[in-house]
């Protein structure tokens, strides 16, 4: 009689260990499933068109000490408007990129350096812009610059 309670106790230490196993190799991660900390709803628009409200999701810089910072879940905002002017505010302090403020911009609709669809002057920057209908990527990496990733909001 004894072999039968042994045994039992054998199979539920078992089963214990495999649980504990099973647990320890699971890992709680707060990003979503395109790497973004928060999830952020994207508003359509044209593909050519940057005038709107764009909300900065990640930046990269690619050269000197490279990194990549998530902001999805910050406020850095870059708002478009017509004629030219661009405001962008932000809730964080040393952003990749421009500092809050207001700016001038000019979209041209050539390639920059044959690698983006848009140039566009920012400020006295000149930098590859890319649009689609719902995200923007500002890429000054060939001038050493940082990678903005952007998604339409407004």
């Amino acid at each position: 009689m004894r072999m039968p309670v042994l045994m039992k106790k054998n199979l539920i230490f078992q089963s214990l260990i495999l649980c504990l196993i099973g647990l320890s190799g699971c890992e709680k991660t707060n990003e979503t499933g395109d790497g973004q900390r928060c999830r952020i709803e994207a508003k359509q628009g044209l593909d050519d068109d940057i005038v709107g409200t764009w909300k900065l999701v990640k930046g990269q810089t690619v050269f000197y000490e490279p990194k990549t910072i998530d902001y999805s879940c910050d406020n850095v905002i870059y708002e478009f408007q017509e004629g030219g002017a661009l405001v962008i505010s932000s809730n964080t302090s040393e952003p990749i990129g421009l500092e809050a403020g207001n700016y001038t911009y000019e979209l041209l609709n050539e390639p920059f350096l044959e690698s983006e669809e848009f140039t566009l002057r920012l400020g006295g920057l000149t930098q590859g812009c890319e649009i689609s209908t719902d995200a923007m990527t500002l890429n000054s990496a060939p001038l050493d610059g940082p990678i903005l990733n952007l998604v339409r909001i407004r």
